[in-house]
């Protein structure tokens, strides 16, 4: 009996973490602890959607609070502002990263301007690496084939 009592509790347990563990974002956003702000600088600084709020008002229901919507875009038009510069363009393109394309209009020129160079930069390192591995697969192969001509 008392075995079985142990083993009731151990498997509530489990379950009460195995909840805590797969917690969801609408617990965090929805929180009386959100930080609306910070959430629409940070969603901007990760080249995510504005729209990404309508997801958070939807969860939220009744429970976003009136200034919600507010805070999130003063944050958000601070972090899409840092995100969508040249430098930033430039190194998503780099690193093989597909444009978001999240920038507002009014300031999309520079953002798709360094995308641009950044992926025609990263092409030509590319092909320039294509061109000397084959290169080096050509001498390797001459080289075989001259030594077999020349040892036979």
């Amino acid at each position: 009996m008392r075995n079985n009592l142990n083993l009731g509790l151990i498997i509530g347990f489990m379950a009460l973490a195995g909840c805590q563990s797969t917690s969801t974002d609408n617990e965090f956003v929805c929180s009386t602890q959100t930080d609306w702000h910070q959430l629409g600088l940070t969603t901007a600084q990760k080249g995510k959607s504005v729209r990404a709020f309508d997801n958070y008002k939807a969860q939220c229901g009744d429970a976003l609070p009136q200034n919600a919507q507010d805070l999130y875009l003063d944050g958000f038009t601070i972090g899409i502002k840092e995100y969508c510069t040249y430098e930033n363009g430039f190194e998503l393109a780099q690193k093989d990263i597909e444009n978001p394309n999240v920038c507002p209009f009014e300031i999309r020129a520079e953002f798709d301007k360094g995308y641009k160079i950044g992926y025609l930069d990263r092409r030509e390192k590319k092909e320039n690496a294509d061109y000397a591995e084959r290169e080096l697969e050509r001498r390797a192969l001459q080289n075989r084939n001259g030594q077999s001509s020349t040892g036979q």
